[in-house]
């Protein structure tokens, strides 16, 4: 908490740099013109695991690239906002498109979450900060107890395609919560390439008896 107080501070003091260009003219966290070129994926799904839709925002290229690594690899936590913004429009257009009554009253938010030990070295979850700006914005619940990381598995970047399910199985244990028997899960991550990690996630989750589940990702 102290950390982020003088994070805050600094922000009052210095202009907010782009987390993606690093210009401060506009002391934005995504500056006007990194914004401008982004470009939305379509608001159907562009892929299915365990016969569950996924919904990708944008391709991961560019700004929406930069912006995760940013994220990822360099600690600049305040990406999380602008992160879960541009994911929360995509998200308005889809249930627009796709008739979907995603609300508070039906639904519940989980992420994938990160190992322990790999948040002890970046010093946050970055897919639990998209998660609880993304709570806000939706006013759907946010729960990160749902699904938890216990196998410390190498980063899928660093693996081969045909690797990365193998990587990730077993890496996810999930607990049931009855209150949710009803809800709809929609399961948040940040970037999706094969859908191994997804569908090791939703696989686990559909064990735990969740059956109507959605997934979201920032890019593929």
């Amino acid at each position: 908490m102290l950390k982020d107080f003088f994070e805050q501070f600094a922000d009052l003091i210095y202009k907010q740099k782009c987390v993606v260009c690093g210009c401060s003219k506009t002391n934005q966290i995504l500056c006007k013109n990194c914004l401008k070129s982004v470009q939305k994926l379509s608001p159907f799904a562009q892929r299915k695991v365990q016969g569950v839709n996924i919904f990708c925002a944008f391709r991961y290229e560019d700004t929406i690239k930069n912006l995760i690594r940013n994220f990822k690899f360099n600690k600049r936590k305040s990406a999380a906002k602008p992160a879960a913004s541009l994911l929360f429009e995509y998200f308005k257009q889809v249930c627009k498109e796709n008739d979907l009554n995603l609300n508070p009253k039906n639904s519940i938010l989980v992420c994938i979450p990160s190992h322990p030990f790999r948040i002890f070295q970046r010093g946050y979850c970055h897919t639990e900060l998209i998660l609880k700006e993304f709570s806000y914005l939706t006013g759907i619940k946010a729960d990160f107890n749902v699904i938890k990381k216990t196998k410390n598995t190498t980063p899928q970047y660093k693996i081969r395609a045909d690797k990365k399910a193998q990587n990730v199985r077993g890496a996810f244990k999930v607990r049931l919560n009855k209150k949710y028997k009803n809800k709809t899960i929609i399961l948040i991550d940040d970037l999706t390439t094969t859908g191994a990690t997804l569908n090791e996630a939703v696989c686990e989750l559909k064990k735990a008896s969740y059956d109507n589940i959605i997934c979201f990702t920032l890019a593929c």
